[in-house]
């Protein structure tokens, strides 16, 4: 991390060997992975620890628009888009991906819209080519 104010760079306690980190709308939280990628870990600023968030392969990690949720993918066994509630570390499934050939750079990939709504790359071959012409309002 970098303190703008000092302009010192130190580690977050803990964080040795966490990858991807995401910090939460209000700045009071990071989310972050374990290199096993088994596992979404959560930093708390106000009680300086780290805890575990969600167990089970995890990737793409993002932070809803209240800061209420992780969304986050799980691939592999039961393809699927995930979310975890802050508060109680429930996790629901939001879409099952079994059927849906998605595809990505390294792997498949995870995002939000500004709703919130899940956004994947689906495999449609290379015989097919579309375009999106937005016009923004």
């Amino acid at each position: 991390m970098l303190d703008l104010h000092t302009h010192q760079v130190f580690t977050l306690p803990g964080s040795r060997g966490l990858y991807s980190p995401r910090w939460s709308p209000d700045r009071r939280y990071i989310v972050a992975m374990p290199a096993d990628s088994l596992s979404l870990v959560l930093f708390d600023f106000q009680t300086q620890r780290w805890s575990q968030l969600a167990k089970g392969r995890a990737g793409f990690p993002n932070w809803s628009r209240d800061g209420q949720y992780v969304y986050f993918l799980r691939w592999l066994d039961r393809p699927a888009v995930l979310r975890v509630r802050i508060t109680d570390r429930k996790v629901e499934e939001v879409w099952d991906l079994t059927n849906l050939p998605t595809t990505g750079n390294i792997g498949p990939w995870l995002g939000l819209g500004p709703d919130d709504s899940p956004l994947v790359l689906k495999d449609i071959g290379t015989q097919d080519i579309y375009a999106l012409d937005w016009q923004e309002p």
